[in-house]
């Protein structure tokens, strides 16, 4: 059953026609994935779904008392505001009624007491008075903190996750998700889509996070040249049938082109035909002249020529932070070298940002030291565009960094040729960066990171804010790169697609290394788990076997125990050493297929070791006995 209807909805915003004559239904429990290029009017389309902006022409039909939440993609809370404040705050008509109902039943004199009971009967019937209850299994789920604290100072994915708890807490009929993941920490995004999956509620969701679409859509709506176009199921198979409808555009635009070729023969021709025809012929040509296909104006690739990289990258030796007197960084040691490419993953607040900086020489550490190679030259592309001068010109930006650009494919381009290369067309050269949108900003950035000429490559959070196609462009440049790529990413397809080894944090300052991309690193952790699980679950048994078993005498090691008691020192040391030759392979700069048969033995020789130290007690025992 369709709850929200749109029937030639057509929205200009500041002279630019975002979407024309747009006509779909939205069904009860529906899972959408909204996608498009920045400034293609993924937010628009969002707000006039939920009516807060109203379209130009056409009609929308809501299904009566159809109720809507809605996630901006920039949450912010007036100073001052506590949690709790903010959490009834909403704009939802639940949030509203639990206030109505609070107020009229505060104690006030001249309560009227009719009114009263049927907000009461309001909140009983929409499950006003659930919602604490939600808010509080919500914020502990995220993490968050007593209702009574204070916003101010909180980072932006803390707000982000208040902002969602928020927003689901409403029971909503449908949901709207403006770029939900931005800010969000990896555990928090997987909550989020274990939720959306086991939802009842319909919702639509912008997203850059490709994994997150493939796990929560049933059906990808993309805003394209002003039009909106559906095709069902995830994100994957909305590529796959995407190329195919523009296979067909293509075959299609092929004829016209070799009809109209034709055409404008007879017509160069100045054919005779009684006037009527030859008229209508002509205004036949106009039309096939008209109807040519229109093809995104494609960005050109990421690239850049690297400047030579000697053999020391940078080493960081017993390296950490503290803040306050609190560790933020326990002594950290690794040597980075060519070809590197390292995923850093942890929760918020566990000191990924602080590694980074530390990497880039932008803060100093507290032990031990960074030590950079003579010719190291490194781009740190930050978390967001804070750091960015906001009134300088476009251009004077891009200029500042360099007057040539060499793009490393034989082009060398000038200041106003390399924007253009990344669609930032001549008009837009003279505005100053606190007129671009987030998109345009971050896409900015990555421009002024190509013309400094890096081979050490810093990236936090480089996918907030871009669209799905620049990532793609970023992925591909990273793959290219000369140099060495670290990259702190809460987006799971960037990281298994740009990353080959994983540091990481466990928010108590402490890290680990792990050999492979972010999805071998989840795999180590399901299968570390799951014989956790397995022992605990044999735990009961052994013991209550050791307590039945008669108290024997203990029985002393055989020949055979005593030898290999002898030896098994010797192996377990071997194992060892084996195993931290394979750690200096996975910093080595060898290629993948090497890396990969690399962890395949370090998966091997982990459990090998704890089993043989583990029998290396238990004859020592014996032996000892």
């Amino acid at each position: 059953m369709n709850i929200l209807s749109l029937d030639g909805v057509s929205k200009t915003l500041i002279g630019t026609p975002l979407f024309k004559d747009v006509s779909l239904g939205i069904e009860e429990g529906e899972r959408i994935g909204l996608v498009g290029r920045n400034g293609a009017g993924k937010s628009t389309f969002l707000r006039v779904l939920s009516g807060a902006l109203e379209p130009d022409d056409g009609a929308i039909a809501r299904r009566r008392g159809l109720r809507v939440s809605v996630l901006p993609q920039l949450p912010t809370a007036p100073p001052g505001t506590r949690l709790a404040e903010f959490l009834y705050g909403g704009d939802s008509d639940l949030a509203r009624l639990v206030r109505d109902y609070e107020a009229a039943s505060s104690g006030a004199a001249d309560v009227d007491v009719k009114a009263l009971d049927a907000l009461h009967s309001r909140m009983e019937a929409e499950g006003g008075f659930l919602l604490e209850r939600r808010f509080a299994s919500l914020c502990t789920e995220f993490g968050l903190p007593d209702q009574g604290a204070p916003m101010d100072g909180m980072s932006g994915g803390m707000v982000k996750k208040a902002a969602l708890a928020r927003c689901l807490a409403d029971a909503s009929d449908l949901v709207l998700l403006d770029e939900p993941t931005n800010h969000l920490d990896l555990a928090a995004i997987e909550l989020l889509e274990r939720k959306l999956c086991s939802s009842a509620f319909a919702f639509v969701v912008v997203t850059h996070d490709r994994a997150f679409l493939d796990a929560v859509s049933g059906r990808i709506l993309e805003i394209e040249r002003s039009g909106v176009f559906s095709y069902p199921g995830d994100y994957s198979t909305f590529i796959e049938m995407k190329a195919e409808r523009w296979n067909a555009l293509e075959k299609a635009d092929s004829r016209r082109e070799a009809i109209l070729k034709i055409e404008m023969k007879w017509l160069m021709r100045g054919a005779r035909a009684r006037a009527t025809k030859s008229e209508r012929r002509k205004e036949d040509i106009k039309g096939m002249q008209a109807a040519a296909l229109e093809r995104p104006t494609p960005m050109g690739a990421f690239s850049s020529k690297s400047r030579r990289l000697g053999k020391k990258v940078l080493e960081l030796k017993s390296a950490a932070k503290r803040y306050g007197g609190r560790l933020v960084f326990e002594p950290f040691s690794y040597e980075f070298v060519k070809g590197d490419r390292i995923g850093v993953v942890g929760p918020n607040g566990s000191g990924k940002t602080t590694l980074l900086a530390m990497i880039a020489g932008l803060l100093p550490p507290d032990e031990g030291s960074v030590d950079r190679g003579l010719n190291t030259a490194c781009s740190y592309y930050g978390q967001t565009a804070a750091g960015l001068p906001m009134d300088a010109r476009m251009i004077d930006f891009i200029r500042g960094r360099a007057e040539l650009t060499d793009m490393g494919d034989g082009a060398t381009l000038d200041p106003e040729r390399l924007l253009e290369r990344f669609l930032f067309d001549r008009t837009m050269h003279d505005q100053r960066l606190s007129t671009l949108s987030g998109g345009e900003l971050r896409r900015l950035q990555l421009v002024s990171v190509l013309a400094e000429h890096p081979n050490l490559l810093i990236l936090d959070e480089p996918t907030n804010d871009l669209d799905i196609d620049t990532i793609g462009l970023l992925e591909d440049y990273i793959e290219a790169f000369d140099g060495c790529v670290i990259v702190v990413s809460h987006d799971r397809a960037f990281l298994d697609g740009v990353t080959s080894t994983t540091i990481a944090i466990d928010g108590s300052g402490s890290a680990a290394l792990y050999p492979g991309n972010y999805t071998a690193y989840r795999d180590y952790l399901d299968e570390e788990a799951a014989s956790r699980a397995a022992a605990e679950k044999a735990e009961p048994a052994r013991r209550a076997k050791e307590r039945s078993a008669p108290a024997d005498k203990p029985r002393k090691a055989t020949w055979a125990e005593a030898k290999e008691y002898e030896g098994i020192l010797d192996e377990i040391q071997a194992l060892e050493d084996e195993k931290t030759a394979l750690e200096a392979r996975f910093s080595s700069g060898a290629s993948a297929e090497l890396i990969e048969a690399a962890g395949r033995r370090y998966a091997e020789l982990c459990p090998l070791i704890e089993a043989r130290t583990a029998r290396w007690e238990e004859l020592a025992a014996l032996i000892g006995g």
